[in-house]
């Protein structure tokens, strides 16, 4: 993805956090398909804020390491929305707190998926600035 496009997506993905911070669900938001239930509640702590403040391009420690909506796989865990294999290209967005220690918000270039990666599976233990 270009870097334009790149920008687009992040933009996209801040209007979605706005639309979830003045009250709107993912459902009234028009982004889940008729029928389909989200527990808001649970999910909150898969919304974090992030931004591109790092840059570095790194890569996993493994292969199919999962990336998730947030920086939390227990209680409740943050839905998986791709896997990251250890050849491909990711860019290190920022980093925050998360379930058992610190995440990394990535782009991956190989299949456009953006979201959150436990640092501890991050070459270089993910990005360097704080979102």
């Amino acid at each position: 993805m270009k870097p334009f496009a790149r920008r687009l997506a992040g933009l996209a993905a801040g209007a979605a956090f706005a639309l979830a911070a003045v009250g709107f669900s993912a459902t009234q938001a028009g982004a889940e398909p008729a029928g389909a239930t989200a527990d808001i509640g649970a999910q909150s702590n898969c919304n974090h804020a992030w931004s591109i403040l790092d840059g570095r391009l790194g890569s996993t420690t493994g292969n199919g390491v999962n990336i998730r909506t947030g920086p939390h796989n227990t209680n409740p865990a943050c839905t998986i929305v791709g896997q990251a294999q250890a050849s491909h290209t990711l860019q290190y967005d920022c980093w925050v707190s998360g379930t058992g220690g610190t995440w990394s918000h990535v782009y991956d270039y190989n299949t456009g998926v953006q979201g959150w990666i436990k640092d501890s599976l991050l070459v270089g233990n993910g990005a360097n600035v704080h979102c």
